[in-house]
């Protein structure tokens, strides 16, 4: 799994594959970026392989970091294969980056 990190730690671009053979080390490297910044954009349009697990984590570390007054944003413009992972489990995603977030 490749990240990228763009605008000063803000936005964090996902790239290969999430799925439950790699979620920890996923989570993990998204709480490190969130511990740098109060709001992280995670570009999900460069993934290759996302399951069900894959979304459902990225909405457990989004919710916790709510918890603790941050904010992830899940950005995903073009990919189907996301889109439609998240539309089955029911998660709200940007197709638009907000003004705010840059």
């Amino acid at each position: 799994m490749k990240l990228h990190s763009f605008f000063t730690n803000r936005f964090l671009s996902l790239e290969g594959k999430l799925y439950s053979g790699n979620l920890t080390e996923v989570q993990h490297k998204i709480e490190t970026a969130l511990d740098k910044t109060s709001s992280l954009i995670i570009d999900l349009d460069l993934l290759e392989k996302f399951d069900a697990a894959g979304a459902y984590m990225l909405y457990i570390t989004s919710e916790n970091a709510r918890a603790n007054n941050k904010e992830i944003i899940l950005f995903c413009r073009k990919n189907k294969m996301v889109k439609r992972i998240f539309s089955f489990v029911g998660i709200r995603y940007c197709t638009k980056i907000p003004k705010v977030a840059l």
